[in-house]
């Protein structure tokens, strides 16, 4: 699994207001978005709000947005990080539980899945997380 969390992203810009603004929903009450690249595809530059649609609260500056993502840039990543581990344990889930009337597997590599799925688990405890993530490689399913 490639992510990018090396930088501070839009992802990240949006997770820092909505842990100012518990309850806000990025792309109901605000949007953020940052510049590309057209060569490389990559971000330009900081992410920003790109509309704020909240009545309940005024809208932040960018600074101060990025001024919380850097005082509690650590918690932050944790954060974003658990939600992609979390994500990809979701939609592993079936290769390794059947429900009680299905064959004990519809994967044929029950094992290597079982092992990825540790090894998600055990990305919070890798020396250097939240900052530096060594993803584990998602086993083969051609077999499947």
């Amino acid at each position: 699994m490639e992510i990018d969390i090396a930088g501070y992203t839009h992802d990240l810009m949006a997770l820092t207001v909505k842990d100012m603004y518990p309850g806000l929903v990025h792309g109901v009450d605000f949007v953020v978005a940052h510049m590309i690249d057209e060569e490389t595809g990559a971000q330009k530059g900081d992410p920003f709000i790109l509309a704020w649609k909240s009545k309940a609260h005024a809208q932040p500056t960018d600074d101060e947005v990025h001024a919380r993502f850097r005082a509690n840039e650590a918690a932050l990543r944790a954060a974003y990080i658990r939600s992609l581990r979390n994500e990809a344990l979701s939609n592993t889930d079936h290769r390794t539980t059947s429900p009680p009337d299905a064959p004990a597997t519809l994967t044929k590599n029950v094992d290597g899945w079982r092992t990825y799925r540790q090894a998600l688990r055990d990305v919070t405890q890798q020396e250097g997380f939240p900052f530096n993530v060594v993803w584990p490689e998602r086993p083969d399913t051609s077999g499947d």
